[in-house]
């Protein structure tokens, strides 16, 4: 059986590296990872520039 988490996260640089962030602090944490799913792509714009990529993700890990 595995525990589903449901994360946010953020880059500058793009929605790959959102996702790779996430799931690497996800890894130092010691959750063992089984898979997972983009749900949302978004981004936000300040002052007329492209500022930010988010990302909302599910992510299946073995219970604790």
């Amino acid at each position: 059986m595995l525990k589903m988490l449901e994360i946010t996260s953020s880059s500058e640089m793009g929605y790959s590296e959102a996702v790779r962030d996430a799931i690497e602090k996800l890894i130092a944490a010691g959750e063992k990872i089984h898979f997972f799913q983009v749900l949302e792509q978004r981004g936000a714009v300040r002052d007329g520039k492209l500022k930010e990529f988010q990302v909302i993700m599910k992510v299946a890990v073995e219970p604790r």
